[in-house]
């Protein structure tokens, strides 16, 4: 009880001059239940075989791998081959299948076939520079109980110091941009290049080499064990002295180990200049070909891919936590990297931290959801601006927005102090609209009350330390993730839509709308509460999809886009009074 009559009194120092607001609407872990096929494998009771297997023959083409990745062509054969299941799979050159699962595997044998002489065929993986050259295994039996044939030629890399995973973060300074990517260890130095013009880079900027993390990093699980692999190299570097509206050209590299694609980003806008934002969560990653390979996200690859081909005229993209779905399988970041580096390296790429990144027994949420990552890979991958290590909750503007992100994975009442000082310091004729982001949502149409992290165990305590706060802050949009469907709420307060307060004039302020952006890759999650409570305007648990945000001083608009027909099937729209 101190502690809500705390905050009460504190929530009424925030001292805000409002424009009003008013909402028109235009309506036009388990996931799956599927065993996550990594988790099949046993490497420590993989069969080494004694001596060759007699016409086994696997072979990969092309025998190198170019820069930003390609498909590789694995060619296997079988003489006189039991009936048993076989699979190919694919590994780092380092890597002991005997201690390390694979990145991914495919059968190519179900162990039901007739008896022949031989068999044989191609498979096609797709491939991304990990740092390490490549090599592919061909397996009898199951995951569970596998034996290993023979080992491929190796496909050794153009480029292993080839800089990956580019992506922009937004700094404090409206007139910085930072840029991360990662290397092969054996990098000597990078540097960043940037201008006006694509074929004159004429500033140059020497990155700093960050410490990375290791195997011992890691709290536990497969991100210590059986999953971990080298992450690489860690640069970052800031460019200076950008002007709002400026297109700037930029690479990244060196001479000596190659430079990265040349992109280009139009800096940070002004206040009073509109914006436009991509907003989704819950991504996750898949690697475009048939194999089976941990936490896939098939779904996510349409949402990249669309957003991509409208990315040009697009400021900014928000990810509200859940980013990759490694959970401890190291190679899937450098998967996700690959993945969206087209938009991160066009846009700043903001994010929200997840419990896929961070959860694990001795957290605040003692769940063993980050597979031992326990936030450390998320941390050296997204650095936002103003946190620390393991503390990240921050704030920023984006022309006329103001965003408060929190992590719904630390301990709500440390990051309440921080919340009501960023709002009381708020100017709100600068910045008239705030949109308060958080993984786990504080209003989700969910039959989840599992404790201790079900989504209405953590929805009621969100509620209790943040809602009242929000409310008198006049919060516009209250942003989650989390649960893998597209939900908007009424404006609410308690429970309840929210009607204007005692003498308030038409059109003022109402209430917090709240967003369920979880829709973005991974399997939908379908425990829609039945009948559904009125709060709810618009709830899909069917499809996958993304958002966007078009914003000025006077409106704000969010579309719901799916990406199945790239169709909008729902939008709404905030107004403030000029």
């Amino acid at each position: 009880e101190w502690r809500r009559a705390m905050r009460s009194i504190l929530s009424l120092l925030v001292v805000l001059a409002l424009p009003a607001a008013a909402l028109t609407s235009h309506h036009t872990h388990k996931h799956g239940g599927e065993v996550e096929p990594l988790s099949r494998f046993t490497p420590e009771t993989i069969k080494m075989p004694k001596k060759p297997f007699p016409g086994t023959v696997l072979s990969v083409t092309p025998d190198t791998l170019e820069e930003g990745g390609a498909y590789l062509t694995v060619t296997w054969k079988l003489l006189l081959p039991r009936k048993a299941p076989h699979f190919v799979a694919m590994y780092l050159e380092n890597d002991d299948v005997t201690s390390t699962v694979p990145i991914k595997y495919m059968m190519v044998q179900n162990g039901q076939e007739e008896p022949a002489l031989k068999c044989g065929g191609d498979v096609k993986f797709w491939a991304v520079n990990m740092r390490k050259n490549i090599v592919f295994g061909l397996f009898r039996g199951n995951p569970e109980d596998a034996e290993l044939l023979i080992k491929s030629n190796v496909v050794t890399l153009n480029s292993p110091n080839e800089p990956t995973s580019g992506r922009l973060t937004q700094t404090a300074d409206p007139t910085s941009m930072m840029v991360s990517w990662i290397t092969g260890d054996g990098a000597k130095g990078q540097t960043l290049q940037y201008g006006s013009f694509s074929g004159k880079l004429d500033h140059s900027v020497d990155a700093t080499r960050l410490p990375g993390y290791n195997r011992l990093d890691m709290c536990g699980g497969v991100a210590k064990g059986k999953g971990y692999r080298d992450p690489g190299t860690f640069w970052t570097a800031t460019m200076t002295g950008l002007a709002p509206g400026d297109k700037v050209h930029f690479r990244y590299g060196s001479e000596g180990d190659g430079w990265s694609a040349p992109s280009f980003f139009f800096p940070p806008p002004t206040p009073d200049m509109p914006v436009k934002l991509f907003v989704f969560g819950d991504l996750g990653t898949h690697s475009p070909d048939n194999t089976e390979q941990p936490w896939d996200s098939v779904a996510s690859r349409n949402s990249t891919d669309a957003m991509f081909l409208e990315s040009l005229g697009h400021t900014m993209a928000f990810h509200v936590g859940d980013i990759s779905y490694a959970v401890g399988y190291g190679s899937k970041w450098d998967d996700f990297g690959n993945q969206i580096a087209p938009i991160a390296t066009r846009m700043p790429y903001m994010t929200a931290i997840g419990n896929h990144e961070r959860d694990w027994p001795g957290g605040i949420i003692a769940v063993e959801d980050s597979g031992g990552e326990c936030g450390v890979p998320y941390d050296m991958r997204f650095p936002m601006p103003g946190t620390d290590r393991d503390a990240p909750w921050y704030s920023f503007d984006h022309g006329p927005v103001h965003f408060t992100v929190i992590s719904s994975e630390h301990d709500l009442d440390d990051q309440y102090k921080f919340v009501i000082k960023d709002l009381a310091n708020l100017n709100r004729t600068i910045t008239p609209w705030v949109i308060f982001a958080t993984h786990r949502p504080m209003y989700v149409s969910s039959t989840n009350s599992n404790i201790p992290d079900g989504d209405q165990t953590i929805a009621a305590q969100l509620r209790e330390v943040f809602e009242e706060l929000l409310y008198i802050a006049e919060v516009d949009i209250v942003l989650a993730g989390h649960h893998h469907s597209y939900q908007r709420t009424c404006p609410v307060i308690k429970g309840k839509c929210a009607t204007l307060r005692p003498n308030a004039t038409e059109g003022s302020y109402i209430g917090p709308v709240h967003i369920v952006a979880g829709m973005a890759g991974f399997a939908s999650t379908t425990n829609i509460q039945t009948p559904q409570p009125p709060i709810y305007q618009m709830v899909d648990a069917e499809h996958h999809g993304y958002m966007r945000v078009s914003a000025d001083k006077q409106t704000l608009t969010m579309e719901y886009t799916r990406t199945d027909d790239n169709t909008i099937h729902d939008k709404f729209t905030l107004t403030k009074p000029p």
